[in-house]
């Protein structure tokens, strides 16, 4: 376990340099007045990480400042998921207060999972306001993560819808899940390891994940990925094939209240042939 010390310090320092880049190239794509949220959230942590690393982790000060800055970081990652699960829906022009609705549901479903997966003891962990944050600390990763990928099944699989995303938002979103979603195991591994040295080695491949995630966004945005995709246009045959399914279905629609009205016609008809025959 010894080994894992140095790594953990050498990745922390280029977590912190990523961390740093990942600010300055949304800054200089001009993405800051879309993404507020996630740059001030960057700056706070790096910030509050730099500050922290000034007092002894045993100090009263430390405890403090630990404090703040855990209330801080809460707020700005909720507004780091609301900001996200606005650009989503602003590709929907008409989804109105649904999206609203789909957020309460998502949400709670996301909440569910998180619970049921750290199953957390929490009769002695209400008090306010410090076990309120122990609480919303241990799940809120998890619970970002599985909001985030419950959003993209519903949409995709359940509403089966084939709207063309902007390829920052659709960036962005994975690369948000796989952040929380890591931070969110890490969480995890390191309840069930429990205390001592077996913490290095979770701690190592959390930073290594999201330094990985901080890599791909100064990567893969573009200033050009603000631009929506313009849907493929379909050929002859395909508009022909779509025109024929769309007449057979209204065909079908238009025919079915005459078939419902002959089937219960029959079904009142049964009864006296069977007492005919006897």
């Amino acid at each position: 376990m010894e080994l894992f010390f140095p790594i953990e310090r050498a990745l922390w320092i280029a977590f912190l340099v990523a961390e740093a880049l990942v600010v300055a190239r949304f800054l200089q794509l001009g993405l800051l007045r879309r993404y507020p949220f996630f740059l001030g959230f960057l700056t706070v942590e790096l910030v509050s990480s730099l500050v922290l690393a000034r007092h002894d982790l045993k100090s009263r000060d430390y405890a403090e400042s630990y404090r703040v800055v855990t209330v801080i970081l809460i707020l700005f990652r909720f507004g780091v998921a609301a900001e996200l699960y606005k650009r989503i829906c602003d590709h929907f022009p008409g989804i109105g207060a649904f999206r609203t609705g789909m957020a309460a549901v998502l949400s709670l479903l996301a909440g569910l999972i998180a619970i049921f997966t750290f199953f957390p003891n929490l009769s002695g962990t209400w008090a306010f306001p410090v076990g309120i944050l122990i609480v919303l600390v241990r799940l809120q990763y998890e619970l970002f993560a599985a909001a985030f990928l419950l959003t993209w099944i519903f949409l995709r699989f359940v509403l089966s819808i084939r709207q063309p995303f902007r390829p920052n938002v659709l960036t962005h979103w994975t690369l948000a899940t796989v952040y929380f979603g890591a931070a969110g195991a890490a969480y995890l591994a390191a309840q069930l390891a429990g205390a001592g040295t077996a913490v290095y080695p979770v701690n190592s491949a959390l930073l290594a994940i999201q330094l990985g995630c901080f890599i791909a966004w100064i990567v893969s945005m573009r200033r050009s990925g603000e631009e929506i995709p313009r849907f493929p246009r379909l050929s002859a045959d395909q508009v022909s094939a779509v025109e024929r399914y769309n007449r057979e279905l209204l065909g079908r629609v238009t025919s079915l209240p005459a078939e419902i009205a002959a089937r219960q016609a029959e079904a009142r008809d049964i009864p006296l042939r069977r007492a005919r025959q006897l």
